[in-house]
């Protein structure tokens, strides 16, 4: 009888855990608001998390259930992954490396006490490199706090670096008519658009196709210098004077800390470039079909960098 009991038991926690709803972290932001849409479009449960209540309310209209929360509240986020079938997983964007800490303590807590059994969590490539990569430096802490949470299947996504990354250049473009940045002028490096994160990340949701700790790479269409970009962008605003200019560390430092950044948080980037100039923050998987995404950044810059450039509202 107790052995048919705890059948029953199983039986009843598997048939929740199919029926659950998809919990996504960030809905709001570029690669989280692509898989709820995603989802709630294929008439799936889809529980939203964000920090503000009022960007949420367009989930809710579609039918998903929200949840305002910071993503440093454990016990909030473990009410929202109970019962869920999957969740997305993800670091807002980086303030301070302690906060990135506190961020992924609490959503590993958070997994851990709700009993979660499926995650996608968006990481970095380079996350491999245990220190010395600025802010990918916490993505390597936070898949080690995942890996550690026995039961759960995670697959970590190693993205490439962000082309949306570009568009912080448009005032620069605008003003001084040139492209600056630390990163080496002929160095290749994977560029990826975020929607193409979105979709990736939607489908492994859909499928659960994973088990244990994994990790994947998606290293965008293809590999490319930032004189390349540039060009590419040169040619997209019809500027076919633009060029680019690697500026000094201490000089794209001081840019940022004047943008807005604090001195700390301007560093943690200064060491993420330094990183990547170096080699030591690189793409370890060779490419292949199963890592490579299909937007090329002919396609980014015509979809959204000159609607940005321009000034045009990108609706999402």
């Amino acid at each position: 009888m107790k052995g048919e009991t705890n059948m029953n038991n199983s039986e009843s926690k598997a048939a929740v855990i199919k029926e659950g709803r998809y919990v996504i972290l960030g809905a709001t932001g570029n690669t989280g608001s692509i898989i709820a849409d995603s989802l709630l479009l294929k008439g799936e449960k889809v529980g939203v998390i964000g920090r503000d209540a009022s960007r949420l309310q367009r989930f809710e209209r579609k039918g998903a259930e929200t949840f305002t929360a910071n993503v440093s509240d454990a016990a909030a986020l473990t009410k929202a992954f109970k019962g869920a079938r999957a969740a997305y997983l993800m670091l807002p964007p980086i303030t301070s490396r302690e906060d990135q800490e506190r961020e992924s303590d609490a959503i590993a807590k958070a997994v851990r006490e709700s009993g979660l059994r499926y995650a996608v969590h968006l990481s970095s490539y380079g996350a491999h490199v245990p220190q010395g990569t600025g802010p990918v430096t916490g993505l390597h802490s936070s898949e080690q706090k995942l890996n550690a949470i026995s039961g759960l299947n995670v697959l970590h996504l190693r993205a490439a670096y962000f082309m949306e990354n570009n568009l912080a250049a448009i005032g620069m473009i605008q003003e001084i008519g040139m492209f600056g940045h630390a990163l080496l002028p002929d160095l290749k490096l994977p560029m990826i658009a975020t929607r193409d994160v979105g979709d990736y990340a939607a489908q492994r949701l859909l499928h659960l196709d994973f088990t244990g700790k994994q990790t994947r790479e998606l290293l965008g269409e293809r590999d490319l210098s930032m004189t390349e970009a540039t060009a590419v962008i040169a040619r997209g605003i019809g500027n076919p004077d633009l060029r680019y200019v690697q500026f000094p560390y201490d000089q794209v430092q001081q840019a940022l800390t004047q943008g807005g950044f604090s001195q700390r948080k301007a560093a943690v980037y200064i060491e993420m470039f330094k990183a990547i100039n170096e080699g030591v923050l690189a793409a370890q998987e060779p490419r292949s079909p199963e890592n490579s995404t299909p937007t090329s950044f002919e396609n980014f810059v015509q979809d959204v960098f000159v609607a940005a450039y321009h000034g045009k509202a990108l609706t999402a």
